[in-house]
Formats: structure tokens, sequence, C-alpha cells
């Protein structure tokens, strides 16, 4: 007797690689508030990138689950969700730090004196 053949059902790509670009996304939003020097300079720029790609990789990948009939719409959905609050929140800090830049430069050159 004969093993059946049993076939594997496809995944989908791009939902796996949104669902891990949203994941470095988030952590680049959270290294940005270590208390170290420039980490938000440093971490916002490419977490910027990673949450942009998350929720075009995760669109991409809502409608091909929805149209081919692979598996991955959990992770294309938790991509779509988290790299775009993701993207809005890093969206909202640069603004409050662009705003309230005056005050900060000003505070640390009083400091220094």
């Amino acid at each position: 007797m004969t093993p059946e053949f049993i076939p594997i059902s496809s995944f989908n790509r791009k939902a796996l690689l949104g669902f891990v670009l949203s994941i470095l996304a988030v952590l680049a939003l959270c290294a940005g508030f270590l208390p170290l020097p420039l980490t938000a300079l440093i971490c916002y720029p490419p977490g910027f990138v990673l949450s942009l790609a998350a929720l075009i990789l995760g669109l991409i990948a809502l409608r091909e689950t929805r149209t081919d009939g692979t598996n991955g719409r959990a992770l294309a959905l938790f991509a779509v969700w988290a790299g775009g609050i993701t993207l809005l929140a890093m969206l909202c800090l640069v603004t409050v730090g662009v705003l309230l830049f005056p005050y900060i430069s000003e505070f640390i050159q009083d400091g220094m004196k």
C-alpha cells in the first residue's frame, strides 16, 4: 500500500516578510526611547522604512491571499496593522520633536552654562 500524496498548502511569503519587517519596525520604534544619546536619530529612519515596507507588503499579501487562496492572512493583517500604527507613531514623534526643538535646544544651552 503506497501512502497518499498530501499536498502542502502554499504559504504567502510576502505575508511572512511583512510580518518580520513589522516586528523589526516595532523594535526600532521602541529602541528610539532608550535613554542613550541620538537613539531616535539612529532608530527612526530605518524604522520608518521598515514600517512602510511592512505596510505595503502586508497589503499586497492580503490581496494575494484573497485571490489565490494561499495561507498567511493573519500574518498579512498583523503586518498591515503593526506597520501602519508604527508608521503613524513615528510620524507623530518626529512632528513633536520638530515642534519642541527650539525649547529643547534652549534647555540644553541653559544646562551647559
